[in-house]
């Protein structure tokens, strides 16, 4: 899972994890499911590179759903020209 590139973890995921900081893809693979995580938006990027592979895989863990909550309650929005951070859990 290590070397999955995005655009090939994007194609295969079956959820999509979001920050604010970059995006997590969990796929199944050998064993169960793993989430990759893509860290574009430290380098101040709005989305990685296709062929990037990612720089943490979590995993495996039985199902989607076991990877940690707050990495799906956060989002990037664009309003006005700027973009901001929105913690949706508040």
């Amino acid at each position: 899972m290590r070397e999955v590139p995005y655009r090939e973890a994007e194609a295969r995921a079956v959820r999509v994890l979001v920050d604010g900081v970059g995006e997590g893809l969990v796929l199944l693979g050998q064993g169960g499911y793993y989430a990759l995580y893509y860290f574009f938006g430290l380098q101040g990027r709005r989305a990685p590179d296709p062929e990037e592979t990612p720089d943490w895989v979590e995993g495996p863990k039985p199902s989607p759903g076991d990877f940690p909550a707050p990495y799906d309650q956060a989002r990037w929005l664009e309003a006005n020209g700027y973009l901001l951070f929105v913690n949706e859990s508040k």
